[in-house]
Protein backbone atom coordinates (compact mmCIF):
# COMPACT_ATOMS: atom_id res chain seq x y z
CA UNK A 1 0.00 0.00 0.00
CA UNK A 2 2.78 2.95 0.62
CA UNK A 3 4.69 1.39 -2.06
CA UNK A 4 1.55 2.31 -4.57
CA UNK A 5 0.96 5.66 -2.36
CA UNK A 6 4.66 6.57 -3.00
CA UNK A 7 4.28 5.59 -6.69
CA UNK A 8 1.56 7.57 -7.02
CA UNK A 9 3.22 10.60 -5.26
CA UNK A 10 6.49 10.15 -7.75
CA UNK A 11 4.10 10.47 -10.93
CA UNK A 12 2.09 13.19 -9.69
CA UNK A 13 5.21 15.46 -8.63
CA UNK A 14 6.62 14.72 -11.87
CA UNK A 15 3.89 15.67 -13.78
CA UNK A 16 3.59 18.90 -12.26
CA UNK A 17 7.34 19.45 -12.44
CA UNK A 18 7.07 18.94 -16.23
CA UNK A 19 4.00 21.68 -16.75
CA UNK A 20 6.76 24.00 -15.10
CA UNK A 21 8.49 26.21 -17.69
CA UNK A 22 10.34 29.58 -18.61
CA UNK A 23 10.39 31.03 -21.98
CA UNK A 24 12.30 33.98 -22.68
CA UNK A 25 11.10 36.48 -24.91
CA UNK A 26 12.51 39.13 -27.06
CA UNK A 27 10.20 41.84 -28.00
CA UNK A 28 10.94 45.16 -30.51
CA UNK A 29 8.02 48.00 -30.36
CA UNK A 30 7.93 51.03 -32.87
CA UNK A 31 5.01 53.41 -31.14
CA UNK A 32 3.49 55.67 -33.52
CA UNK A 33 4.97 58.80 -32.30
CA UNK A 34 8.02 57.08 -33.52
CA UNK A 35 9.67 55.96 -29.88
CA UNK A 36 11.56 52.44 -30.36
CA UNK A 37 11.73 50.43 -27.40
CA UNK A 38 13.11 46.99 -26.84
CA UNK A 39 12.17 44.79 -24.18
CA UNK A 40 12.14 41.18 -22.51
CA UNK A 41 8.71 39.35 -22.75
CA UNK A 42 8.86 36.17 -20.89
CA UNK A 43 6.46 33.45 -20.66
CA UNK A 44 6.49 31.06 -17.49
CA UNK A 45 4.51 28.67 -15.61
CA UNK A 46 4.76 27.46 -12.04
CA UNK A 47 3.02 25.26 -9.71
CA UNK A 48 2.75 27.13 -6.73
CA UNK A 49 0.59 26.73 -3.42
CA UNK A 50 -1.56 24.19 -5.12
CA UNK A 51 -2.05 26.40 -8.48
CA UNK A 52 0.01 27.87 -11.02
CA UNK A 53 0.71 31.37 -11.57
CA UNK A 54 0.93 31.88 -15.47
CA UNK A 55 2.50 35.08 -16.47
CA UNK A 56 3.35 36.80 -20.11
CA UNK A 57 5.66 39.71 -20.24
CA UNK A 58 4.28 42.09 -17.57
CA UNK A 59 0.45 40.40 -17.07
CA UNK A 60 0.42 37.38 -14.44
CA UNK A 61 -2.60 35.69 -12.97
CA UNK A 62 -3.10 32.51 -10.98
CA UNK A 63 -4.55 29.63 -12.43
CA UNK A 64 -6.71 26.24 -11.21
CA UNK A 65 -4.84 24.46 -13.95
CA UNK A 66 -2.20 25.36 -16.86
CA UNK A 67 -4.17 26.93 -19.58
CA UNK A 68 -4.46 25.44 -22.75
CA UNK A 69 -3.27 28.57 -24.99
CA UNK A 70 -2.31 31.81 -24.56
CA UNK A 71 -4.50 34.28 -27.12
CA UNK A 72 -2.64 37.69 -28.41
CA UNK A 73 -5.17 40.13 -29.90
CA UNK A 74 -4.07 42.84 -32.78
CA UNK A 75 -6.39 45.38 -33.08
CA UNK A 76 -6.47 47.83 -36.39
CA UNK A 77 -8.41 50.22 -35.63
CA UNK A 78 -9.89 52.60 -39.01
CA UNK A 79 -7.07 50.80 -40.91
CA UNK A 80 -4.42 53.23 -39.44
CA UNK A 81 -3.86 52.50 -35.54
CA UNK A 82 -2.51 49.59 -34.42
CA UNK A 83 -2.91 48.32 -30.76
CA UNK A 84 -1.67 45.46 -29.01
CA UNK A 85 -2.44 45.97 -25.25
CA UNK A 86 -0.52 43.23 -23.90
CA UNK A 87 2.71 45.44 -25.09
CA UNK A 88 1.43 48.92 -24.81
CA UNK A 89 -0.96 51.21 -23.81
CA UNK A 90 -0.20 53.16 -26.96
CA UNK A 91 -0.79 53.07 -30.89
CA UNK A 92 2.02 51.09 -32.59
CA UNK A 93 3.67 51.41 -36.21
CA UNK A 94 5.34 47.90 -35.61
CA UNK A 95 6.55 45.11 -33.62
CA UNK A 96 8.64 41.90 -33.89
CA UNK A 97 8.26 39.44 -30.91
CA UNK A 98 10.77 36.52 -30.90
CA UNK A 99 9.55 33.18 -28.89
CA UNK A 100 9.54 29.58 -28.27
CA UNK A 101 11.65 29.46 -31.40
CA UNK A 102 8.99 31.39 -33.35
CA UNK A 103 9.34 35.26 -34.87
CA UNK A 104 6.22 37.41 -35.04
CA UNK A 105 6.05 40.43 -37.32
CA UNK A 106 3.49 42.80 -37.59
CA UNK A 107 4.52 46.31 -40.09
CA UNK A 108 3.18 48.23 -43.03
CA UNK A 109 4.63 47.15 -46.16
CA UNK A 110 3.96 49.54 -49.32
CA UNK A 111 3.74 47.19 -51.55
CA UNK A 112 0.69 44.93 -49.89
CA UNK A 113 -2.12 47.27 -51.62
CA UNK A 114 -5.15 45.14 -50.52
CA UNK A 115 -3.97 44.57 -46.87
CA UNK A 116 -6.13 46.90 -44.52
CA UNK A 117 -3.89 50.07 -43.69
CA UNK A 118 -1.18 48.05 -45.99
CA UNK A 119 -0.55 46.49 -42.61
CA UNK A 120 1.35 42.75 -43.20
CA UNK A 121 1.53 40.05 -40.27
CA UNK A 122 4.64 37.50 -40.93
CA UNK A 123 4.56 34.36 -38.58
CA UNK A 124 7.68 32.86 -39.17
CA UNK A 125 7.98 34.49 -42.69
CA UNK A 126 4.20 33.07 -43.72
CA UNK A 127 2.29 36.69 -44.74
CA UNK A 128 -1.28 37.25 -43.36
CA UNK A 129 -3.29 40.41 -43.76
CA UNK A 130 -6.50 41.55 -41.30
CA UNK A 131 -9.76 40.83 -42.00
CA UNK A 132 -12.67 42.77 -40.68
CA UNK A 133 -11.95 41.99 -36.86
CA UNK A 134 -8.88 41.98 -34.59
CA UNK A 135 -6.03 39.76 -35.61
CA UNK A 136 -5.62 36.36 -32.95
CA UNK A 137 -2.51 35.07 -32.57
CA UNK A 138 -2.57 31.88 -29.97
CA UNK A 139 -0.16 30.04 -28.59
CA UNK A 140 -0.97 26.47 -27.96
CA UNK A 141 1.02 24.98 -24.85
CA UNK A 142 1.70 21.36 -23.86
CA UNK A 143 3.61 20.16 -20.65
CA UNK A 144 6.92 21.65 -21.74
CA UNK A 145 5.74 25.02 -23.30
CA UNK A 146 4.81 26.44 -26.38
CA UNK A 147 3.81 23.24 -28.60
CA UNK A 148 2.28 25.79 -31.93
CA UNK A 149 1.50 29.19 -32.99
CA UNK A 150 -1.67 30.19 -34.81
CA UNK A 151 -3.50 32.69 -36.43
CA UNK A 152 -7.24 33.80 -36.54
CA UNK A 153 -9.08 36.40 -37.80
CA UNK A 154 -6.36 37.22 -40.82
CA UNK A 155 -6.07 35.15 -44.13
CA UNK A 156 -3.38 34.52 -46.36
CA UNK A 157 -2.80 36.92 -49.59
CA UNK A 158 -3.49 35.15 -52.62
CA UNK A 159 -0.48 35.12 -54.80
Amino acid sequence: MIRVLLALMAILLSFSAAADFVIEGKLKLEQADGQKIQKTFPLTLFREEGSYLFSIGEQQTRLPAPPQKYSLYIILQNDDDLFVTDFSQQPLRAFTLEIAERRLEVSRDPLARTARGRYVLKLDGEIFYFSRGPGQINFIFDQSGVKDVTVQGMFKPRR
